[in-house]
C-alpha cells in the first residue's frame, strides 16, 4: 500500500487545492464587484446577502463535519464526501459566476446559499483529510505546504487565465469571471478524481460514534482551538475587508486597468510560492504560529504602501509586490496545520479523533470572516458616498483609502495578539502525542 506521506500521494492529495484556489479567487475579488457594478445591485444589498448566505454556514458546516467524522466504509470517512459535493459545486459555481442578465437579489441569495453548502461538502472533508495523513507536528506543516503550493498554484493560475484568454485592456467583469468557469467545470472533477484514486484514505482513532451536541460541547472546552480560530477570523476578516476593496483600489486610486491589476496579482503570487518553503522552515524552526502572527499581521500592515505608487506607474507597483509576495503564502499554510494541532489536545481532553467538526468550525470562522469582509467594506464604502461606477468625489476617495489600505490592519491586530503566545508549540504537541501512545490513542495504532 502507498504511503500516505510520499511524494506521489501528497502530490495528488495538492491537485483538488488548485481548482479550489481558483474558485476562491473570483469569489473575493470579482463577483461582489461583478453584481454591484455591472448587474446593477446596490452595495449594501450585495454585501448583505453575502453575509446572510455565509450564515447558513453555521448550520452546514458542523453538520458536513460531523456527518463526515461519522462516516465509515472501505474509502474512509473523507473521500466519500468529497466525491458527492463535486457535481452540486460544479452546477452552483455556473449559477453563481455566469448569472442571467437580470438578475435580482432573491436570485443571488438563493444561488449563494446553494454554492456555500456544496462548497463545504467538498472542503471540509479535504481539509480534514490533510489534517489526518499525520500528526508528526514537522511532516504535518510538510503536508499543509503541498496543499498551501496548490493553493498558490490556483491563484495563479486564476490570475493567469484571464490575462492569457482576454486581451482588452479593461475586460468585462463577467468576461473574466466567464473564464473561470469554463476551466473550473473541467479541473475540479479530474482533481478530485486522480486525489481519490492515489492517494490512501487517512487513518484515524475509532472512539465510536458520538451526537453532533456532545461533539461541539467537548470542542467548546479545547481553549487553544477556541483562541486560535478567533485569532485567525480576525486576520482574515481584515484581508477580506482589503481584498473586497482591491478592485476599486486599483480603479479608482491606483488609476490602473484591470489587465494590470491581473498582471499584479500575477506577479505576487508567483513570488508568494517561490517564498513557500521559506516560511515552512521558519514554522517548524520557531513555530507555525509566530509564523503566521508576523507574515498574515506583516501582509495587513503594509497595505498603506500603494499610495507611495504614482498613478498608472507600473513600476513602483512592481516594488509594492516584492514587499507583499514573499509573506502573502504564510496565512494560507499555516492556518489549517494548527488547527490539526489541536485535535489532539482534544483527544487528549476526552475528546474524539473527529478532525472534520475542527476544519467545519475553522471554514465557517473563515467564510464568516470572508463575507463579513464584504459586509464591512462595501456597506462602509457606501456611507462614504463611494460609487462603484462614475465619479467620485474627494471625500468618497479617502473613504476608499480608509477601508482598503488601512481598516485590515486595525483589524488585524487583534489576531496577531491572540495568536503570539499560541500554547500549541512544537515541543508541547510532541508532548501530548507521546500521552496519547501511552494510552493507545494514536491512529498509527489503532488503524
Amino acid at each position: 500500500m502507498r504511503s500516505a506521506t510520499d511524494r506521489t500521494s501528497l502530490l495528488a492529495y495538492m491537485l483538488p487545492a488548485i481548482p479550489l484556489a481558483m474558485l476562491g479567487m473570483p469569489l473575493i475579488i470579482y463577483v461582489p464587484p461583478f453584481y454591484a457594478a455591472e448587474l446593477g445591485l446596490e452595495l449594501a444589498a450585495v454585501g448583505g446577502i453575502f453575509f446572510m448566505a455565509r450564515a447558513w454556514d453555521a448550520i452546514t458546516d458542523p453538520l458536513i463535519g460531523h456527518f463526515s467524522d461519522q462516516t465509515r466504509g472501505a474509502w474512509g470517512r473523507r473521500k466519500p464526501w468529497i466525491v458527492a459535493g463535486v457535481p452540486l459545486l460544479m452546477i452552483s459555481l455556473y449559477l453563481f459566476l455566469s448569472p442571467p442578465l437580470a438578475v435580482d437579489k432573491t436570485y443571488l441569495f438563493v444561488v449563494a446559499l446553494v454554492f456555500y453548502v456544496a462548497w463545504t461538502t467538498v472542503q471540509i472533508p479535504y481539509l480534514s483529510w490533510g489534517a489526518e495523513l499525520s500528526r508528526d507536528y514537522t511532516v504535518r506543516t510538510r503536508i499543509n505546504g503541498f496543499r498551501e503550493t496548490g493553493t498558490m498554484i490556483g491563484v495563479i493560475l486564476a490570475t493567469l487565465l484571464p490575462v492569457l484568454f482576454l486581451r482588452e485592456e479593461n475586460p468585462a467583469l463577467r468576461d473574466i469571471l466567464w473564464v473561470y468557469v469554463a476551466f473550473l467545470l473541467v479541473l475540479i472533477p479530474f482533481a478530485v478524481f486522480v486525489a481519490t484514486a492515489v492517494t490512501p484514505k487517512a487513518p484515524f482513532v475509532e472512539s465510536g460514534k458520538h451526537g453532533l451536541i456532545s461533539t461541539l460541547k467537548l470542542l467548546s472546552g479545547n481553549r487553544p482551538f477556541l483562541r486560535l480560530i478567533i485569532a485567525i477570523f480576525f486576520l482574515w476578516l481584515g484581508g477580506s475587508v482589503m481584498n473586497a476593496s482591491l478592485v476599486f483600489t486599483f480603479e479608482h486610486i491606483l488609476e490602473f486597468p484591470r489587465s494590470a491589476f491581473l498582471k499584479f496579482v500575477l506577479i505576487q503570487y508567483v513570488i508568494g510560492i517561490a517564498c513557500l518553503p521559506l516560511w515552512v522552515k521558519f514554522g517548524n524552526r520557531y513555530g507555525r504560529h509566530r509564523a503566521l502572527v508576523w507574515g498574515g499581521f506583516g501582509y495587513l500592515v503594509v497595505q498603506p504602501l500603494y499610495l507611495l505608487v504614482s498613478p498608472g506607474d507600473f513600476s513602483q507597483l512592481l516594488l509594492v509586490a516584492l514587499v507583499h509576495g514573499p509573506i502573502i503564502s504564510v496565512i494560507w499554510v499555516m492556518p489549517p496545520a494548527l488547527i490539526a494541532d489541536t485535535i489532539e489536545y482534544g483527544m487528549m481532553k476526552g475528546g474524539s479523533d473527529d478532525a472534520a467538526i475542527y476544519m467545519a468550525v475553522y471554514n465557517f470562522m473563515v467564510k464568516v470572516a470572508f463575507a463579513g469582509g464584504v459586509g464591512i467594506a462595501l456597506p462602509l464604502l457606501s456611507v462614504f458616498g463611494f460609487l462603484a461606477t462614475g465619479e467620485n468625489s474627494e471625500s468618497a476617495i479617502r473613504g476608499l483609502i480608509f477601508v482598503g489600505l488601512f481598516l485590515p490592519a486595525i483589524i488585524g491586530i487583534a489576531g496577531a495578539a491572540l495568536l503570539y503566545n499560541h500554547p500549541i508549540n512544537k515541543h508541547r504537541h510532541g508532548v501530548i502525542r507521546r500521552w496519547l501512545a501511552r494510552k493507545n490513542l494514536t491512529p498509527e495504532i489503532n488503524t
